[in-house]
């Protein structure tokens, strides 16, 4: 069900800024979080996009952050990577993360799909509780009409599962591990990329 006086606009690299300080870095784990230094240098690039979804209580009232996302974007493939997306603490699981993801896919319309990383929920050795919190949010995804890829990654120490959202091609899962070595060339080095970065699936 939407949500009443929900709105996303595209946000200044200072509003960002203060989501990152507030929120992102309680949001993500440490190892997941990078300089907000390499984020400010790729949207001064115009290789990156952060959004903010906000509801305002009364017309003329002040706006209430509810969900953001922050974007990667690989211009020559037309595709953009979720680079961070979630919804303010005390909303979980109230329905602004569907919404939101709604409304990003209808804001990124000239983009041929919007890809996402999502912890491998089949890695080997997993406990049930981190099994069943990762299929959780793959669910959450399914649910928003992602569609999972046959790719996999790793990137440092962490193991993905590649899903993507279609938005003006329909086919934009095709190919996935070219459009995802591409995207991370829009923010690493090719040194960083060849020790830290590899497909592990296809």
């Amino acid at each position: 069900m939407d949500k009443p006086g929900l709105y996303v606009r595209e946000l200044s690299i200072r509003e960002a800024e203060e989501i990152y300080r507030e929120h992102l870095k309680k949001d993500f784990p440490p190892e997941e979080v990078k300089p907000f230094l390499i984020i400010g240098k790729m949207w001064r690039q115009k290789n990156y996009y952060i959004y903010g979804f906000y509801e305002r209580e009364a017309e003329q009232g002040a706006e209430t952050l509810c969900a953001y996302a922050f974007l990667l974007a690989d211009h020559k493939r037309r595709m953009l990577l979720l680079d961070y997306f979630a919804v303010c603490g005390h909303l979980r699981g109230a329905g602004y993360g569907s919404r939101a993801l709604a409304m990003l896919r209808e804001e990124c319309v000239d983009w041929n799909g919007i890809i996402i990383e999502v912890e491998d929920d089949e890695l080997p050795g997993l406990d049930e509780e981190t099994r069943g919190v990762r299929k959780r949010r793959i669910s959450f995804y399914q649910g928003a009409d992602c569609q999972m890829t046959t790719t996999k990654s790793r990137l440092w120490t962490v193991d993905y599962r590649i899903m993507v959202l279609p938005v003006m091609d329909s086919r934009a899962g095709e190919d996935m591990a070219g459009k995802l070595r591409s995207v991370y060339q829009c923010m690493y080095a090719d040194g960083i990329l060849k020790k830290h970065f590899a497909i592990t699936a296809e």
